[in-house]
């Protein structure tokens, strides 16, 4: 019997051991797995960086966007830290003009429903497509017509090209004239640049347009409120170095 139970106590002891270094083991092994994980998850953001700085670059239009050599100025579009006196000028004019087309604005009684504003391409006006034409209409009303005489009285003070841009929201249109948002859009935005081409001393050649349909919403097409945003016409003067892109930079 104290022979039997030497044995047990023998074979606990060694079972023990044995317990003891499967758990030890298996510590080692998550922790492997933990820092197989980090360094994973290390490299991954490392090439998520890159991808992002790369894209970056190439939409600006430079050789980097990160690093140690001078970065490309967002706000005159070329590489480096400052700016030229000509690039100057430029920004200079844009932000006068911006003032003088608000306040054309203004002064139409339209604030409410046309907007100025400044991005990298340029200077922009958003006009609510509701004031200037009838629902499924391309036909500007007299006194859209007359607000755009305004703007392009105020337009002949740059000589930028000048980009007229068209949208609609996403309710089908299926007529004769207009088969879909596209040719809505498009002929909208066509009637804004032949108006703008009447205005005394605006060169036809500064003048292009695009139509988008309903494809470029800046507002949910669920709401009525939505698809009023998502009806406009944009005028965008072209900054100099966007507009040779833009428009080609043929002679």
């Amino acid at each position: 019997m104290m022979e039997e139970e030497h044995e047990e106590g023998g074979g606990g002891e060694g079972g023990g051991m044995m317990r003891w270094l499967i758990t030890y083991a298996d510590l080692i092994t998550l922790l492997l797995a933990f820092f197989i994980v980090l360094y994973a998850m290390n490299r991954t953001e490392q090439i998520k960086f890159s991808l992002v700085a790369q894209a970056l670059a190439q939409n600006f239009d430079a050789n980097s966007i990160v690093g140690s050599s001078p970065g490309p100025s967002i706000v005159t579009g070329n590489s480096g830290t400052h700016t030229t006196r000509a690039e100057q000028q430029q920004l200079q004019s844009l932000s006068r003009l911006e003032t003088k087309l608000q306040q054309a604005i203004d002064k139409a009684g339209l604030a409410s429903s046309v907007t100025v504003s400044s991005n990298v391409r340029g200077v922009e006006v958003s006009l609510d497509a509701t004031t200037l034409f009838k629902p499924g209409s391309a036909v500007l009303s007299p006194s859209a017509q007359a607000l755009i005489v305004s703007l392009g009285r105020v337009l002949t003070t740059v000589p930028n090209d000048v980009e007229v841009v068209g949208y609609t929201d996403s309710t089908p249109i299926h007529t004769s004239l207009y088969p879909s948002n596209w040719q809505l859009s498009a002929m909208r935005a066509a009637n804004v640049v032949y108006t703008l081409s009447q205005v005394p001393n605006i060169q036809p050649d500064r003048l292009s347009l695009a139509g988008f349909g309903q494809y470029h919403p800046v507002a949910t097409n669920a709401t009525a409120a939505g698809r009023a945003q998502n009806r406009r016409v944009n005028i965008l003067v072209l900054r100099n170095d966007v507009a040779q892109v833009a428009i080609g930079g043929g002679p």
